[in-house]
């Protein structure tokens, strides 16, 4: 597992995992059997893809901006969901899977905020971690709708 030294790094990661989101979302999407779950998956992909702009506009910009030093450890395996994949994924493990990787950025963005609490970045990162939790939130609860149909 990798340890992250700069803000960079952290942003480097947390752009590969909103990257996998995308295309872990677009998979659900694609194999969604109704409309509500195909649109469901397809909106946050496409709110995550904002996030990647976002992400990659802070490393374009990291100079300009001026990153503080990071004084917490930051490591991968704290930021990574506990469940892979199946290459034939259902609905249901599906949502589990974006329930976990929701949260997992949630923590990310606002460990990453703490760390900037006096710069601007700090606004950026809750900004993330809030629109991640209205993520998990939305999953949350069509999961709850699945098995209470059940």
């Amino acid at each position: 597992m990798r340890n992250f030294e700069t803000i960079d790094d952290v942003i480097f990661f947390a752009i590969e995992s909103e990257i996998q989101s995308v295309e872990f979302y677009n998979r659900l999407a694609t194999a969604a059997t109704t409309e509500e779950i195909k649109s469901l998956f397809s909106g946050l992909m496409e709110e995550e893809k904002g996030h990647i702009i976002r992400l990659q506009y802070l490393l374009d910009h990291h100079l300009e901006l001026g990153y503080p030093v990071l004084n917490h450890r930051f490591s991968e395996e704290d930021y990574l969901p506990h469940v892979t994949p199946s290459p034939d994924v259902d609905v249901k493990e599906g949502l589990i899977i974006a329930i976990q990787k929701e949260k997992s950025a949630i923590r990310l963005y606002n460990d990453l905020a703490e760390v900037t609490q006096k710069h601007e970045l700090n606004k950026i990162f809750l900004l993330l971690a809030s629109e991640e939790a209205k993520h998990c939130m939305r999953f949350e609860n069509q999961y709850n709708a699945l098995i209470a149909n059940q």
